[in-house]
């Protein structure tokens, strides 16, 4: 097939996941901060496919509402990866390219290995080709079966012979297909009598019988084809990820002091000469800048911000805020949908109250302002550009503070200048 040839993807993710043990599709079980099928979904649009559809499976909609930008087909009855395909018909049937069929439980899969694939696909005559890797110990995948350097079949590990189970080449559910090729053979596909299931990898058998070429193309590092079925493999599939991310940042200039004891999620980014001290824990969207101190114990959560030169120290967590560059942060804080501006102090203990009991609320805290020691600012409230607060004060809802004062108190009053003697 021409690598020039249009290409599209269809991401199986249906499948109950009943090993999970739980009431959430599998599929929108998290690794690394994203659900396994966003890690699917990125890896793939990376790749340059812009065409992708997702098989879900009745009364999927929590699983819809992940796949924005992406078409939806319905498998209402689950019998196997074969009728999953199957169920594309009508978006695939007729497409003159390629077709990327992939799990959606397969998050540590990397883009460039995609591409590659399909670089080498694009290059070959072959009608199929699949993903494969070499493991140790290959129990609960399916094994590839070759003559020569031609794919012959997939045998399914419930259907595989003692010799078959021998092998070590397993198949990672990932194929390219001539589009118009597959759904011809999908008809041949005959139901799997112990599973009562129709099985996608019959079709490369179907595809050898009729006399085209299948392609089997191994992956250096067999991690990337990890396939999730159980909260084990969930937590393996998180390790994984992060010890990507943790790399790539470590490449880019950052100090990460314990790799084992750090959490950052994927596409953060972080400025050189930043220190991560242990037991942070960086959620998604969050942007952290140069010469930076963070943790120990802390926890930067989705939608932050944090300036240059910021200190976030220990047992502080930050949410939905922005931090300017030279502040400290120290201890024991909490900054809540707050905007915190440069050079200032926020002493050890202090609160931002964002949350009333019906909405969250804005704090807003100008440059060079000094928070006293286990203040308290109700939401929402502004402290103005250059203003103290004693410690212990606890600042109003709607009493801002000036700029240039000084509030202490509970509830907070601004200090008066005494008048001199005339």
């Amino acid at each position: 097939m021409s690598a020039k040839r249009p290409l599209a993807a269809l991401i199986l993710a249906a499948g109950r996941g009943e090993r999970m043990n739980s009431e959430i599709p599998k599929v929108l079980h998290q690794a690394a901060g994203f659900s396994l099928l966003e890690h699917v979904v990125d890896a793939v649009r990376q790749t340059g496919i812009r065409r992708i559809a997702v098989v879900v499976g009745p009364s999927q909609e929590k699983v819809r509402s992940f796949v924005n930008g992406v078409d939806t087909v319905v498998q209402t009855k689950r019998l196997g990866t074969a009728h999953a395909v199957m169920q594309a018909r009508k978006q695939f049937g007729r497409w003159k390219g390629g077709l990327l069929v992939l799990p959606a439980d397969a998050p540590c899969v990397k883009p460039e290995t995609l591409c590659r694939f399909i670089k080498t696909h694009g290059k070959s005559l072959a009608s199929a080709s699949i993903l494969t890797a070499e493991v140790n110990d290959p129990k609960g995948y399916g094994r590839v079966l070759r003559r020569g350097d031609q794919v012959i079949g997939i045998r399914e590990e419930l259907d595989a012979s003692p010799s078959e189970r021998r092998i070590r080449e397993i198949n990672s559910g990932i194929y390219l297909f001539d589009a118009l090729k597959l759904f011809r053979q999908l008809d041949r596909i005959k139901q799997n009598r112990k599973k009562k299931e129709y099985y996608l990898t019959d079709v490369i058998e179907a595809f050898r019988s009729s006399g085209e070429s299948v392609e089997g193309h191994r992956v250096h590092d067999s991690k990337e084809l990890l396939g999730v079925n159980t909260r084990r493999e969930l937590s393996v599939a998180h390790q994984i990820l992060n010890e990507r991310e943790l790399a790539r940042h470590s490449k880019q200039g950052v100090s990460i002091l314990d790799p084992q004891q750090t959490f950052i999620a994927k596409g953060v980014t972080i400025g050189r000469d930043t220190v991560i001290h242990p037991f942070t824990w960086i959620e998604r969207g969050v942007s952290i800048g140069r010469k930076c101190e963070v943790g120990p114990f802390a926890k930067i959560r989705g939608g932050s911000q944090i300036g240059d030169e910021v200190v976030v120290g220990s047992f502080v967590e930050v949410v939905r805020s922005k931090v300017g560059s030279k502040t400290f942060v120290k201890h024991l804080s909490y900054l809540g949908d707050a905007q915190v501006g440069k050079k200032v102090n926020v002493g050890a203990g202090t609160i931002t109250a964002n949350f009333d009991g019906r909405r969250k609320n804005k704090t807003v805290v100008q440059d060079n302002v000094f928070l006293g020691c286990n203040t308290v600012l109700v939401a929402p409230v502004t402290v103005g550009k250059g203003a103290k607060t004693g410690a212990g004060a606890v600042v109003r809802a709607r009493h801002s503070i000036p700029a240039g004062k000084t509030a202490v108190g509970i509830p907070a009053v601004i200090l008066q200048k005494k008048r001199g003697r005339k």
